[in-house]
């Protein structure tokens, strides 16, 4: 008898740092190993990992159709983050990394449309961006005297990639939230930057 559970996969989203930056995903259907590699002298950081199943094509192969209906399942992944192997191209020659990672706050660091944001970690550590928005997802953030008809959109919202290209790999960092920066997503709508973002530090290569 078939197990009916879904079928999951494990997505992550990573970014090498230092010479040739670039973002790139990867995949690993449920009981095997997924590797993050990158170029001697570059580092790791994990923009976003999930551990479930969002389609029914990926991670199919020789499943039965009930382990791959659910594509409401979604998981959040943090342990990618917090460790994970490297492998130098150059020599072929194996490292180990960890990073450890914290929050700097409970919740993500907004600013109002006009305002600058502030992110900052301790010393010794580096921020990494995790998600970046600018625009509008509900009526009560950064509200205070403004118009209900700057407030009613709340099905607004951009990618602020810009916030991880400015930020990632820095110990503090400013960005103000505008339409100068970011374009604007909703005329009319007063919108705000939200970032959500963790500071890491403890690096060890093994080579």
């Amino acid at each position: 008898k078939h197990n009916t559970l879904p079928a999951r996969l494990l997505t992550s989203n990573w970014a090498l740092f230092a010479a040739g930056s670039q973002k790139i995903r990867t995949v690993a259907c449920e009981g095997s190993e997924t590797q993050l590699k990158c170029d001697k002298g570059q580092l790791i950081s994990v923009s976003r990992a999930t551990y479930g199943r969002s389609d029914q094509k990926t991670c199919s192969s020789g499943r039965p159709v009930q382990q791959t209906t659910n594509v409401q399942c979604s998981g959040n992944a943090d342990k990618v983050a917090q460790r994970y192997r490297c492998w130098v191209f150059s020599t072929g020659q194996p490292c180990l990394a960890f990073l450890q990672f914290s929050k700097p706050d409970e919740g993500p660091t907004v600013a109002c449309e006009g305002s600058v944001a502030q992110l900052q970690c301790d010393k010794g550590q580096l921020i990494s961006v995790s998600r970046a928005t600018y625009g509008r997802s509900d009526q009560k953030t950064c509200s205070s005297g403004r118009p209900a008809n700057q407030l009613t959109n709340v099905q607004c919202s951009g990618n602020a990639d810009k916030v991880a290209q400015s930020c990632n790999g820095k110990q503090s960092c400013s960005i103000r939230a505008a339409n100068s920066v970011f374009g604007d997503p909703c005329v009319g709508t007063y919108k705000y930057l939200e970032v959500d973002y963790l500071c890491y530090g403890e690096l060890f290569f093994w080579l």
